[in-house]
């Protein structure tokens, strides 16, 4: 009973360590690759496409997440970890049971022919394709991935806490390369129909303060500092906000990043963002403590004019809306719906910088209007006192930049990436090329001699016998 389980273990083991069977997982695993190529992963994607396809595709991604697939989570699911388990011992297995049969038939003086060497190329592809495999896991799991956005004048230092988002490997030892990145400029254009051609950022690189290089980081051009490379992955726009309270100081001063609309990801005619500030340095009548305002914004870099026509065909002119028009910033315009009370930032709960949590906050007008304000202008907004009058504070727009997101990886396998890349190609081609190759000279050697039996004839047109001709080498 037992030689009969042995028997049957040792048939199924010989099945899952066969070359066929690590095809097949490398094959599931190159599905789940391909969709983490399309689908926005977190950690590694701009949040806000993310958000999008959760948003767009909610009940497709809660499917492949009960089959332990979720899809903007692929590389660190269940399933690819299963799958890449198998791949290791399934190649692994049959690396070693070819490469010592390969071994012993050295050591015992085989002979040299075409087939031998053929095998010797095959077992080499393998096991170069085993070890790039090997690096790839090992370059994760050693380095760290990041992303992190820069508006134009903006720096960024190489520390945790200068991420947006990060993702750390489990063997990372914590040591960060002690750089800081300044985005000195960003330029894109555009093709006709809209979209960005190309698009590149200027910046310059110190360590510790002492200026080290100055050069330009494009999509298919990154910048390595210390072993780390800086990849340009997307960018948008940083409308500057100023806000004035109604004794009129200045209580916000700055660029706040937009991200590409849900429902229109990747266009760059429309973004979203939000305002946030908790620091009004005011009290409304009736209130305890000084207000706080925020908003819900979209920007239109080339905004065109929506206007409002009643029912009688007459058009309203203070009823104007906006819309997206191109990406060129030829008439930048800002919508908002204005909130007043408490942001919620001092509940101790995390939020989402690029969120705006209206639980504890009305609407500034009973309507909630949605007010336009253009590059350059100030929008005067009233206030209640504690005596029932109205004073004003102001919103302004008063000028736009753009920002850049930038992906950061710290990969210690990339050297051994490269020589398991060689070293697959160098197997490939011994197998593809070196085998044909000795196998037609061993060919050419064995032929007879043969005879022309061909009959030639001389001038006078008698036939001639034919001459022996020497076989080709």
């Amino acid at each position: 009973m037992r030689g009969k389980v042995r028997e049957k273990t040792g048939k199924y083991w010989h099945e899952y360590t066969r070359m066929r069977t690590a095809i097949f997982l490398l094959l599931g695993i190159l599905v789940i690759v391909l969709i983490g190529s399309f689908v926005p992963q977190q950690n590694t994607s701009d949040p806000t496409k993310v958000e999008a396809f959760l948003t767009s595709w909610p009940n497709l991604n809660v499917l492949f997440a009960n089959l332990q697939l979720p899809l903007t989570q692929v590389f660190v699911s269940p399933v690819f970890y299963v799958l890449l388990g198998l791949l290791y011992v399934s190649l692994g297995w049959c690396v070693i049971r070819r490469g010592r049969a390969l071994i012993m038939r050295t050591l015992r003086g085989y002979k040299r022919t075409p087939q031998y060497w053929g095998e010797w190329g095959s077992w080499m592809f393998h096991t170069s394709f085993f070890l790039l495999l090997i690096a790839v896991v090992w370059g994760k799991a050693t380095g760290y991935q990041g992303l992190v956005t820069l508006t134009q004048g903006q720096e960024f230092t190489n520390t945790p806490a200068g991420y947006d988002t990060l993702q750390e490997g489990l063997l990372f030892n914590g040591n960060y390369a002690p750089f800081t990145l300044r985005l000195n400029s960003f330029e894109a254009t555009y093709a006709p129909n809209g979209e960005a051609s190309n698009y590149v950022s200027n910046v310059t690189v110190f360590d510790h303060g002492r200026k080290i290089e100055t050069n330009n980081i494009l999509v298919n051009d990154f910048l390595s500092v210390d072993n780390v490379n800086v990849y340009q992955q997307d960018y948008g726009w940083a409308p500057t906000i100023v806000v004035k309270n109604p004794q009129g100081q200045t209580v916000y001063d700055g660029s706040i990043q937009f991200f590409d609309d849900a429902n229109n990801v990747g266009n760059k005619a429309l973004a979203d963002g939000v305002l946030k500030v908790p620091d009004f340095g005011y009290t409304i009548a009736g209130a305890s403590q000084p207000v706080q305002i925020g908003a819900k914004m979209s920007f239109f870099p080339d905004a065109t004019v929506i206007p409002s026509v009643s029912s009688g065909g007459s058009i309203n002119p203070t009823a104007i809306t906006y819309g997206p028009g191109g990406v060129a910033p030829r008439n930048p315009v800002i919508e908002m719906q204005i909130y007043v009370g408490n942001l919620g930032l001092n509940s101790g709960a995390p939020q989402n910088v690029n969120q705006l949590n209206t639980a504890a906050m009305t609407p500034y007008f009973s309507n909630a209007q949605v007010i336009p304000i253009a590059l350059g202008q100030t929008q005067q907004l009233p206030i209640a006192t504690k005596n029932g009058k109205n004073i004003d504070f102001s919103i302004s727009f008063p000028s736009v930049t753009q920002y850049s997101l930038f992906q950061v990886n710290d990969d210690q396998g990339v050297l051994l990436i490269y020589t398991s890349f060689i070293l697959v190609m160098t197997g490939l081609l011994t197998k593809l090329y070196l085998r044909p190759f000795l196998e037609r000279r061993q060919r050419k050697r064995r032929q007879p001699i043969a005879l022309d039996r061909r009959w030639s004839s001389d001038s006078s047109g008698e036939p001639q016998a034919p001459e022996r001709e020497p076989a080709s080498v």
